[in-house]
């Protein structure tokens, strides 16, 4: 290295260069210094910096090695360095980096150690945030054992088992893993579309096993005998839940011989769903006894109602649509007598006969059955079951009731809730049905429990019940236990207790009912917001002790549509008040027919 300092000229104009921004000119520069002769480490770490501005990190960091190669002892090359591979991305090179720079430093100077240690600091950022970034990208499915992948798989396929499909495509290894489970494909769903090539498949991925099986009521516009033999050759031993909808039941049955009487008394779940009422027979006479859990009905006579009674005692859930149980009614009675582990039943179109001859060779059903699993009761379109059904059930677990379009008036139901079925309701919803509010009241002063009410499409009910719920009532306090009666002044005599009905309802419908105005909606949403900041008292009948119930809870949802009579100007004050509040007075519809 020559000892003038004639290179110092040129270097000095380079720095000039370099703060003007002037990247290329600043080069040529301490190219000039070098070549006359400079301090290598102090040109080639400034000419590092102006190819680091430049972005080009190849030729900084060959400056930067230049720099150390001349004086392996000096602090700077290494920072250099540290800073070239931090923006290279080399985490690893460049922590070493400012290790070497830090061990060269001398300890008196402090200022650069601070840089140093902040520097070593954002190295550390940066590689945790590549570190997840590289997480998030990585393809970590590939790398689970296969049993934890299908469980992962059939989480999913539970809610909608046709996702199979999609899921088989997303790569190359979820398509080999589920092409490689015959579980997946053990759910066979027949239409219109090209129903046999379908079968042909799904028989071969599912190994001719088949637990489920559907068939549409477009099924049969398709190639519908020769798919059916195509599944004649499958064995439908575990098979466990068969769903038919459409007309041609009979020949289903006649041309699969091997779906035979065993494999139907089997079976877990039934749904038989015709387009006109079917007259079927479901009893077989080498078939004592049926595993049904589940049974649903649609559009079905059955001829042999009276022998399937005595063959079914597992279902767990019973729904009937449309079919006639006129004569059939005692038949019916039996299998709900027969069932005690039903926990839903569902009926629609269902009426049964108000008077019927029982045959002589017929026990006669008896007058109150208990079901004491049943936790929910839907029923629709019926002129008088709700009355005639209900009051002979005894139901200790009823947790939701809904009736729809009942076209009797719902005394006797409501007078068999209100006796004590409706003490565990949390749901209740009567819709486009005659009902008094005396009857409901009655109701709700049992239904201590109840969270979600829909009174829909009534009239002269809607104000009298929120008129109720908005106002408390006083309930007879329970007899003092004998410790209490060692502390009270009065002698143990308890006063009555107020209590708001129906404490925890959250969510109220009263939609379309016409006579509805606002001032009982403000003053139950009223009473709810005040009594939910103190617990309420009540009576703990089981024990025979007052007890603490937990604080009233204010409304979430209320639902006024279609009724007319509740002014917009409280909606404001109601959606302030209320989580959700709909009130839609006239559909797109119906506004524009008016106009």
């Amino acid at each position: 290295m020559a000892a003038g300092t004639g290179w110092k000229l040129p270097f000095t104009k380079g720095v000039g260069h370099f703060r003007a921004g002037k990247y290329q000119e600043a080069i040529d520069c301490c190219v000039e210094a070098l070549t006359i002769g400079g301090d290598e480490a102090t040109i080639y770490d400034s000419r590092a910096a102006v190819y680091q501005k430049l972005g080009k990190l190849k030729e900084a960091l060959n400056d930067a090695k230049a720099a150390i190669d001349s004086q392996p002892d000096h602090w700077k090359g290494y920072a250099r360095s540290a800073r070239l591979f931090l923006q290279a991305r080399k985490f690893d090179a460049a922590t070493r980096m400012v290790e070497l720079a830090l061990e060269r430093l001398p300890l008196d100077q402090s200022r650069q150690r601070e840089d140093m240690a902040a520097l070593r600091g954002q190295i550390d950022t940066a590689q945790d945030a590549a570190r997840k970034v590289l997480s998030q990208r990585a393809y970590h499915f590939g790398k689970l054992p296969v049993e934890i992948a299908a469980t992962m798989f059939s989480m999913v396929l539970e809610e909608d088992h046709a996702y199979v499909v999609v899921l088989a495509q997303v790569c190359k290894n979820w398509r080999t893993t589920i092409l490689g489970i015959p579980a997946f494909w053990e759910t066979l769903v027949l239409g219109k579309n090209r129903a046999k090539r379908k079968v042909k498949l799904w028989r071969e991925r599912a190994r001719d096993r088949f637990r489920h099986l559907t068939m549409l009521e477009t099924f049969t516009e398709s190639d519908f005998r020769p798919t059916l033999q195509e599944l004649s050759a499958v064995t439908w031993s575990i098979l466990r839940v068969l769903e038919f909808h459409g007309s041609h039941w009979n020949a289903i049955r006649s041309q699969l011989p091997s779906l035979d009487s065993t494999v139907f008394a089997s079976l877990d779940s039934l749904t038989l769903q015709f387009p006109p009422i079917q007259s079927v027979r479901l009893c077989l006479d080498d078939t004592p006894a049926f595993a049904w859990r589940h049974l649903r009905l649609a559009n079905a006579y059955i001829l042999d109602s009276s022998d399937l009674a005595k063959r079914i005692a597992k279902l767990e859930s019973l729904a009937i649509d449309n079919c006639p149980v006129g004569v059939q009614w005692n038949s019916f009675l039996h299998i709900l007598h027969r069932n005690p582990n039903i926990a839903r039943l569902e009926f629609a179109n269902t009426n049964p006969a108000l008077t019927q001859t029982i045959p002589e060779d017929e026990e006669e059903p008896p007058s109150v059955i208990t079901l004491p699993h049943v936790a929910r009761i839907d029923i629709k379109s019926s002129d008088v079951l709700a009355n005639d059904l209900l009051p002979r059930l005894i139901t200790p677990s009823l947790d939701a009731l809904h009736i729809a379009m009942h076209r009797q008036r719902l005394d006797r139901c409501m007078t068999w809730l209100a006796a004590g079925q409706a003490s565990r309701l949390t749901s209740l919803s009567i819709q486009r049905s005659p009902i008094t509010a005396t009857a409901l009241i009655d109701v709700l002063m049992a239904a201590s429990a109840l969270e979600s009410l829909q009174v829909t499409h009534v009239c002269e009910v809607a104000p009298r019940i929120l008129k109720f719920l908005a106002t408390p009532i006083e309930v007879a306090a329970p007899s003092p236990t004998q410790d209490d009666e060692g502390i009270r002044g009065d002698g143990g005599a308890n006063e009555p207790v107020r209590r708001v009905p129906c404490p925890v309802l959250r969510h109220i419908d009263l939609s379309h009912c016409t006579d509805l105005s606002a001032s009982p909606l403000i003053a139950l949403v009223k009473s709810r917001l005040s009594e939910a900041q103190s617990p309420v008292v009540e009576v703990d009948d089981s024990e025979g002790a007052q007890s603490s119930s937990p604080q009233v809870h204010p409304l979430e949802s209320i639902n006024i549509d279609g009724c007319p009579n509740v002014d917009a100007d409280v909606l404001p004050w109601l959606r302030a008040k209320v989580p959700s509040v709909s009130c839609v007075y006239l559909t797109k519809k119906n506004a524009a027919w008016k106009r």
